[in-house]
C-alpha cells in the first residue's frame, strides 16, 4: 500500500533559476542611477553599454524598457534613451504618487504599533520601529560629519524601511522605485544635490508619531515633508539645505564606471 506521502499530488512547480542577464542589467542600471553614475538627462548609448556589460543589445533593450515603464528612463523617438529629468510637472505627479504609497505604509505601521501597545507588547512595538531608529541615527552621524550623500542615503533608507515594516510587498516594491526617482529628483536640482538641514528633526517627529500609534499625525508630517521636497526641487529654493559641491550635475557619464556598487 502506498504511503500518504507517495499519494500526494503536487502542483506544477517552476524550475528555480539564477537571476537572468536581463535582471542583472536592470539592477546595474538602477544602481548607476541611484548612486549618481548616471544623472538626469544622461544618454544610454546602446552599443557602448551592451558591450561594457557583455550582453546582447536585445537584452539591454529589454532591461531598459523595464526602467522606461517605471519612469527611470525616457525614450525619445529618433534620439534614444535618456535618464529621466524630473521637471516641474513630473515632480508634481511623482509627489502625489509617493504620498499615496508612503502615507498608506505609515497608516499600517502606526495601527500595528497601536495594536501592540494595547496588547501590552511594548518590546515588540519598539522592535518594529528599530530599523527606522537605526536610519535616523545614520542621518545624524552623516550630517555631523558633513557627509551629504550618506545623509541622503540614510533618509531614503528610512522611507524604504517604513514600507518594508508595513509588510506589504506591493508597497515595498513601489518604494524600491520611488527611492530611485527621489534620488533622480535630487540630482535634477539645478543648485546641486542637497538634503534638508533639519532632516533629523523631521524624522524624529515622524518616529514619535509612529511610536504613539498616531497615524493621522504621521500622515500629516509626511505630507508636509514631501511638499517641501517638491517645492525645493521645482523652484530651486535653497533655504535650510545642506549641499555637497562635489555632487553637482556632470557633463555626462563615463561608461567605464557602470557597476561596482552593491545595492
Amino acid at each position: 500500500m502506498a504511503s500518504r506521502h507517495e499519494r500526494v499530488q503536487l502542483p506544477m512547480m517552476q524550475p528555480l533559476r539564477r537571476p537572468s542577464i536581463i535582471d542583472q542589467a536592470e539592477l546595474e542600471l538602477r544602481n548607476a542611477i541611484y548612486y549618481g553614475d548616471l544623472r538626469p538627462g544622461d544618454p544610454i548609448p546602446e552599443v557602448q553599454v551592451s558591450r561594457q556589460m557583455g550582453i546582447s543589445r536585445s537584452s539591454l533593450r529589454e532591461a531598459c524598457q523595464r526602467l522606461v515603464r517605471d519612469g527611470l528612463l525616457t525614450q525619445i523617438p529618433g534620439r534614444g534613451l535618456f535618464v529621466t529629468r524630473m521637471n516641474a510637472s513630473t515632480m508634481s505627479d511623482f509627489i502625489d504618487y509617493r504620498l499615496g504609497i508612503e502615507m498608506q505604509a505609515a497608516t499600517i505601521v502606526a495601527d500595528r504599533v497601536a495594536d501592540l501597545r494595547r496588547s501590552g507588547h511594548e518590546a515588540a512595538a519598539e522592535e518594529l520601529l528599530a530599523p527606522l531608529r537605526a536610519s535616523l541615527e545614520r542621518s545624524r552621524a552623516a550630517l555631523a560629519a558633513e557627509e551629504v550623500i550618506e545623509a541622503g542615503n540614510a533618509d531614503l533608507d528610512l522611507h524604504q524601511q517604513l514600507a518594508e515594516i508595513a509588510r506589504n510587498r506591493f508597497l515595498s516594491t513601489a518604494m524600491n522605485t520611488i527611492v530611485i526617482l527621489t534620488r533622480m529628483g535630487s540630482f535634477s536640482d539645478p543648485l546641486g544635490f542637497g538634503v534638508r538641514a533639519d532632516l533629523t528633526t523631521t524624522h524624529q517627529a515622524l518616529l514619535d508619531a509612529l511610536a504613539e500609534g498616531n497615524g493621522s499625525r504621521a500622515r500629516a508630517l509626511l505630507r508636509e515633508s514631501l511638499q517641501e521636497l517638491a517645492g525645493r526641487l521645482r523652484f530651486g529654493a535653497d533655504a535650510d539645505v545642506v549641499r555637497d559641491p562635489d555632487l553637482l550635475e556632470t557633463s555626462g557619464p563615463e561608461w567605464t564606471t557602470i557597476g561596482g556598487h552593491e545595492g
